[in-house]
């Protein structure tokens, strides 16, 4: 696994009854697969202390859903992660795979999340919490995608009415904050209200080409739209990460691993 870079967004708040009393930072985690810089990740860790964030989110793929599960890489970051940070953390398809289907996979699933909730990390399934930072009020969602939506043949349709059946609203006027690993449906969670998505899943198409960007997602799909980086739609943000590792395809070309820091102005 080639070396990770940092990556830094700037978002400008311009409300002016919830905006941060200062400046500051937040780092956002997406696909480690279970994968480790250094010794317990100690490289990946001293570079996300280097940042100073004051809390950190997590877009899913921490580890790999498999016959035989991985977990503790990303089980020993958020131990690590949890004595200094808030931690948000939202699952993605291999840890939504193990929850729908414990005849396959027994209790992993029930093992990691127990684990990862001893520690304080705060997983939102389905669900949403509330944060403030430097008097910036925030709601931060976790929205889980059954299987059918990562499918290799075609796009599972998704409706602003299915999600506010599944998670509700966000009816207040706090900044809204989704945890939504999968990119493709930037234009719902627009429609829905999130103010910033951060997403992942893509692996930012594992090989991207001057121009064209993304070349491939994970569920063979050419040309990925939403591969990697900022989006922006009507006002709404989506920030994708390239994730910081890689399972069964391992492939990367023009499109290292990356930690992404996003900076709250």
């Amino acid at each position: 696994m080639a070396d990770f870079k940092v990556t830094r967004y700037r978002i400008r708040i311009n409300h002016m009854e919830n905006k941060p009393a200062s400046p500051f930072s937040v780092v956002f985690l997406s696909d480690l697969h279970d994968v480790s810089y250094g010794r317990e990740n100690e490289r990946l860790l001293q570079e996300i202390r280097n940042q100073e964030p004051e809390a950190v989110f997590i877009g899913g793929d921490m580890i790999v859903g498999a016959k035989k599960p991985r977990t503790h890489a990303a089980v020993a970051l958020m131990d690590e992660l949890t004595k200094r940070y808030p931690v948000y953390c939202a699952n993605g398809n291999h840890e939504r795979r193990m929850h729908e289907q414990p005849e396959k996979y027994g209790e992993a699933y029930e093992d990691y999340s127990e684990k990862i909730r001893s520690f304080g990390v705060h997983l939102l399934e389905n669900e949403h919490e509330k944060l403030q930072i430097r008097r910036m009020r925030f709601t931060v969602w976790g929205y889980e995608l059954s299987q059918e939506y990562y499918g290799r043949w075609g796009r599972t349709a998704l409706q602003p009415e299915q999600m506010k059946k599944e998670i509700g609203s966000p009816a207040d006027d706090s900044f809204h904050i989704l945890l939504a690993h999968h990119p493709a449906y930037f234009d719902t969670y627009a429609a829905w209200g999130a103010d910033l998505v951060l997403a992942g899943h893509y692996h930012g198409g594992m090989i991207r080409l001057p121009v064209v960007g993304g070349l491939i997602s994970p569920q063979l799909q050419l040309l990925p739209p939403y591969s990697r980086g900022l989006f922006v739609e009507k006002g709404h943000r989506m920030i994708v990460s390239s994730g910081l590792g890689s399972h069964t395809i391992k492939l990367r070309v023009n499109n290292p691993p990356e930690l992404v820091v996003i900076d709250f102005l």
